[in-house]
């Protein structure tokens, strides 16, 4: 019961953010902005950190075959870079995650601190959702993929 609880506002959330962007192709652009931001920021990051050589960046809104084309990140992928950078959204969703483990400590009572903090789980949720375009590069580079598994399975058995 108190998991639907906890996910109650973030439904809510989603629920008037999806009725908004039904508006019409400026509503669509406008309200996904930020996590569109924050989507294209995490595959930039990744790409620059891990040697991925980013050489494009493009919050401009396409449509292309129907389809609105957010924003996008060009890199030039590495072996160690490919990977990590397509899926790099993914780590919105962790920071989601510690925030809603920690929203009583960062909220300490104030319903609108509290309201503030359900809104940045949401972007940060949403941020982390991968496209189709991110899972077909990761899908695409299989011997980055395994690099990356065998460095997470080496760190949790070090780590243990």
């Amino acid at each position: 019961m108190h998991d639907i609880i906890l996910a109650a506002p973030l439904v809510l959330i989603g629920i008037v953010h999806r009725r908004i962007a039904q508006k019409g192709a400026f509503f669509l652009v406008v309200s996904n902005l930020p996590i569109t931001i924050m989507h294209e920021l995490a595959h930039y990051a990744s790409a620059l950190l891990l040697g991925g050589r980013p050489v494009g960046f493009n919050l401009w809104p396409k449509l292309k075959n129907g389809t609105w084309q957010l924003g996008s990140v060009t890199a030039r992928a590495t072996v160690l870079s490919a990977a990590p950078t397509a899926l790099a959204p993914l780590v919105w969703f962790l920071v989601g995650v510690l925030l809603l483990v920690e929203r009583n400590t960062l909220a300490e009572g104030s319903i609108l601190m509290l309201c503030g903090l359900y809104g940045a789980v949401y972007l940060c949720v949403a941020a982390s959702i991968p496209s189709w375009q991110d899972i077909k590069i990761a899908l695409s580079n299989p011997l980055s993929l395994m690099l990356w598994g065998a460095i997470l399975i080496t760190a949790d058995f070090v780590i243990g």
